[in-house]
């Protein structure tokens, strides 16, 4: 008796891997500079691309739109998020909230082992800053990453997992901007983020959220600088 078998069903999970392929591989490509702001993405090509249908294509789409990273044209086309200066006003509105809400939390939890190991980072991000500036360098990859994580700790010591999750989301428009922003020649305070932790280690919230408060705002001014230098003929603004 000849046996038969039932096609294979695609599975719920077989979407969600796709669209989370697609999502890390567009993600990665704007956040490294590889997709410029502004630039037209095609939904018809990137399925064709992936070799996928245009469901998991939408769905990533959804996902990068919403966590700032696209903007949708129309049932066809989206594009590269476009840096204007309400986008970066914006973002860094949304960090400094975020980031003094941590420093403050972190003042009241924080153990005196995790202050150290905060001022240890601090200690990597400031002699990592000052290599990068001695070098003038206009990419550094390494710096956003280890900046990153300096900041990402101090949102977990705060015990506070939506702060991360939002520090995180918040996160990849960042890396877009650093990459375009960055102003080579601007060098900053030597001992920047190591002041910061002395500051919070101190245990006074509200000395620790208005540190946190000019550090955001510090890093504010130099990508309106960056912007400024370039009059957002880069971003994508020059485009209809």
């Amino acid at each position: 008796m000849a046996v038969t078998t039932k096609p294979r069903q695609a599975k719920k999970s077989d979407g969600l891997a796709l669209t989370q392929r697609i999502f890390d591989g567009l993600c990665h490509e704007i956040t490294t500079g590889k997709l410029r702001p502004g630039e037209l993405l095609s939904r018809r090509r990137i399925a064709q691309r992936y070799g996928v249908s245009y469901t998991p294509v939408i769905e990533a789409m959804v996902r990068l739109e919403n966590v700032g990273l696209v903007e949708t044209e129309n049932a066809q086309m989206a594009r590269v998020r476009r840096l204007t200066i309400e986008t970066i006003h914006e973002n860094s509105a949304l960090r400094e909230a975020y980031e003094t809400q941590a420093v403050r939390l972190l003042c009241e939890r924080a153990l005196p082992e995790e202050f150290e190991e905060l001022a240890r980072r601090a200690q990597e991000v400031d002699a990592h800053r000052q290599a990068r500036d001695a070098s003038g360098k206009d990419e550094d990859p390494q710096g956003v990453l280890l900046h990153w994580q300096f900041h990402r700790r101090i949102a977990e010591l705060s015990r506070c997992p939506a702060l991360v999750r939002e520090l995180e989301r918040i996160q990849l428009l960042r890396q877009l901007q650093a990459i375009w922003l960055y102003m080579p020649n601007v060098i900053g305070p030597a001992r920047m983020h190591s002041e910061l932790v002395e500051v919070i280690a101190t245990r006074d919230p509200q000395a620790a959220d208005a540190a946190m408060r000019e550090h955001v705002r510090y890093g504010l001014k130099k990508e309106l600088m960056g912007y400024e230098r370039n009059a957002g003929s880069r971003f994508g603004n020059d485009r209809k």
